[in-house]
């Protein structure tokens, strides 16, 4: 289980560097702070479903991209 949310969260940061997006501007969508923003990106805290769905919607995909594997890119 551990593996995958690594992955979710590495799917996170591919698909928010792509449209350059900042941990700050994700952090001021998500009405957090860009420390805490930058804690749950790098696994210092939990993932909530809730949050997933808000920035799935914030970088305008599908929530469901974040769990195809196959095709993430280490960065």
């Amino acid at each position: 289980m551990e593996k995958k949310l690594i992955s979710i969260r590495k799917r996170i940061k591919l698909e928010r560097t792509k449209k350059e997006y900042t941990q700050y501007y994700m952090s001021c969508r998500l009405s957090t702070t860009q420390v805490a923003y930058h804690n749950l990106e790098n696994g210092k805290s939990n993932l909530k479903i809730d949050t997933l769905l808000r920035i799935a919607t914030i970088l305008e995909i599908d929530v469901k991209d974040f769990f195809d594997f196959e095709e993430l890119e280490v960065v």
